[in-house]
């Protein structure tokens, strides 16, 4: 008991102090095998946005984004995108991604990403729009994800060659 204390005690004062420091990293939970860092979101004034952030899996076994949901949007998916007879086309991934056991995927632009249809608002810059993520194994996760301008390119920046290795007690 007094170690799962300290270990907890431990994640809380790393993430107060990457807080701290100006980093985006929003752990998926305490006790979790999952971590989503840099969720951001591209400004947008029309009815559809994307989503994007790195998520890493820390456990032993893999896990799968299953879904995502956003009080910003009336329908939320889960794309990738192909290029497909010359078009490049946004395909919904009914079954999820999977996010291998020690290893990190990335929802980026022109990749896999969260699809936010039927925008309630614009996704004004500088502004932070919750979205929940459905895993199927570490379960249902709010995470903050952070309007930067509309022609963005990649999440947040951040130097983890200063940190010590992230502590993280897994459920598996």
């Amino acid at each position: 008991m007094k170690m799962f204390k300290f270990a907890k005690n431990t994640i809380v004062a790393a993430f107060a102090l990457m807080a701290v420091a100006g980093l985006n990293i929003t752990p998926v939970k305490a006790d979790g095998h999952v971590m989503v860092e840099g969720a951001w979101a591209r400004a947008a004034t029309s009815k559809v946005g994307g989503a994007f952030a790195m998520i890493h899996n820390h456990g032993k076994m893999d896990d799968r984004l299953l879904s995502a949901a956003s009080p910003v949007a009336k329908r939320v998916e889960i794309h990738t995108t192909e290029m497909k007879d010359g078009v490049m086309k946004m395909i919904e991934q009914k079954d999820g991604i999977a996010i291998p056991a020690g290893q990190a995927v990335e929802l980026k632009p022109g990749g896999y990403h969260v699809m936010l249809m039927g925008l309630t608002g614009p996704l004004v810059e500088g502004s932070v729009i919750p979205v929940t993520l459905k895993f199927e194994k570490a379960g249902e996760v709010a995470v903050e994800v952070h309007v930067k301008a509309a022609g963005a390119m990649g999440g947040m920046k951040h130097d983890h060659s200063k940190m010590k290795k992230h502590m993280h007690k897994t459920t598996d």
